[in-house]
């Protein structure tokens, strides 16, 4: 698994990235963080305790910045974060406090009603990657200067267009496109960040394995606690696995 795409928002986590992410997410669920229950309210409406929080409503008495690009304390302080987990195409989920760019909602174009709509992160139960299409494509130049054919160079690189399904804690559901929103995970003084794009494509000579996009994001304590499990349990073998390839 190539981790250079880190530039891309998937995070600089390389072959023992899950240790980090486990020694960490243990303690991330703060007494601040917004919970999403695993369950929606009676009668199909939003649960009660959704909120979105202005920039004016967190002042300035937390602890360093709240700001999603700092790594100081104040990281994980925002009121309006929610546990759950990220899990990348690449089957690595990391568990953490989840939230977006402070005072914003997250921008869908929903391709059925073909219009925008805007949902808060603590409305969300669960996101989930739809591929459109995925491919090798071929990488074309110009035969010569000045020249207007191409010709090509016999080398391919990977690329994908994604849609997104959202699932919101009162079931409602929208499908749509979203056009490379950021998603911030903080557990303790770390916070990572990931982007949900419609389309990217890698470089020469990658596969798209190695194409890494985020499949899905769950949303609840539940979820979170689940993802901390599950990074427990193979923990050791990735572990063993990491030092026998930096041996190599």
């Amino acid at each position: 698994m190539k981790w250079a795409a880190a530039q891309d928002g998937l995070g600089a986590y390389g072959r023992l990235g899950f240790l980090a992410a486990l020694a960490v997410a243990v303690g991330a669920l703060g007494s601040g963080a917004a919970e999403a229950p695993d369950d929606a309210e009676p009668g199909g409406g939003p649960a009660a305790d959704i909120t979105f929080v202005e920039d004016e409503e967190e002042g300035g008495e937390a602890e360093g910045p709240a700001s999603p690009f700092g790594t100081g304390k104040g990281t994980g302080a925002r009121k309006d974060a929610v546990p759950g987990y990220v899990e990348l195409s690449s089957g690595l989920k990391m568990p953490g406090r989840i939230f977006t760019t402070r005072a914003k909602r997250l921008k869908v174009y929903n391709i059925e009603k073909e219009i925008y709509e805007y949902v808060p992160v603590p409305a969300l139960k669960r996101i989930e990657a739809v591929v459109v299409w995925e491919r090798e494509q071929r990488q074309w130049r110009f035969k010569e200067a000045g020249s207007t054919e191409k010709v090509y160079t016999g080398k391919t690189y990977p690329a994908r267009m994604l849609s997104y399904r959202l699932t919101l804690r009162n079931d409602h559901r929208i499908t749509g496109d979203v056009l490379g929103q950021p998603l911030y995970i903080a557990r303790e003084e770390r916070t990572d960040r990931f982007v949900l794009h419609k389309r990217r494509k890698g470089a020469v000579g990658e596969s798209l394995e190695d194409l890494v996009y985020i499949r899905a994001v769950v949303f609840g304590r539940k979820a979170y606690e689940q993802a901390v499990m599950e990074l427990r349990g193979k923990g050791p073998a990735e572990a063993e696995q990491g030092e026998a390839e930096e041996q190599q």
